[in-house]
C-alpha cells in the first residue's frame, strides 16, 4: 500500500501501527518503511523505539531517520562505536553522528573492524 500511495492507502496507517508489536520481528523494517512513506510524523516514535530493536535492519532505518535529539544522539554515538554491531547499523549511525574529527559521509575508513 505504501508503495501505491495517495488517500486510499493512508487507511492502513492504523493497522500499521498494531503491527509494530506483532510476534515476528523481521517484519518490523518493512513496516516501519510503510510509515515512513504514509504518516512520516506518526512513525517518530517507533523510529526512536526501532533503535533498540533486535533486528538490525530496523536498526540501520531509525539510525538514518529518527530525529536528532540528546537521546538519539546518545544512542547513535552508540551504535555507532559499537564492534559487535552490524556494519550496516554503524556506517548509519556514524553518517549522522560522525566520530569526533570525522565529518559526515566520510565512508568507514577507520572504523574497527568486525
Amino acid at each position: 500500500m505504501a508503495r501505491i500511495g495517495g488517500p486510499e492507502a493512508a487507511r492502513v496507517v492504523p493497522w500499521l501501527h498494531q503491527l509494530w508489536t506483532a510476534p515476528h520481528s523481521y517484519e518490523r523494517a518493512a513496516y516501519l518503511r510503510a510509515l515512513l512513506a504514509l504518516d512520516p510524523a506518526g512513525a517518530e516514535p517507533l523510529l526512536v523505539e526501532g533503535l533498540w530493536d533486535c533486528e538490525d535492519e530496523v536498526r540501520r532505518i531509525a539510525a538514518e531517520h529518527a530525529r536528532l535529539s540528546a537521546e538519539v544522539r546518545e544512542r547513535l554515538v552508540y551504535l555507532r562505536d559499537d564492534p559487535m554491531e552490524d556494519a550496516g547499523v554503524r556506517d548509519a549511525a556514524g553518517e549522522r553522528v560522525p566520530a569526533p574529527g570525522r565529518s559526515s559521509g566520510s565512508g568507514p575508513e577507520g572504523r574497527a573492524a568486525v
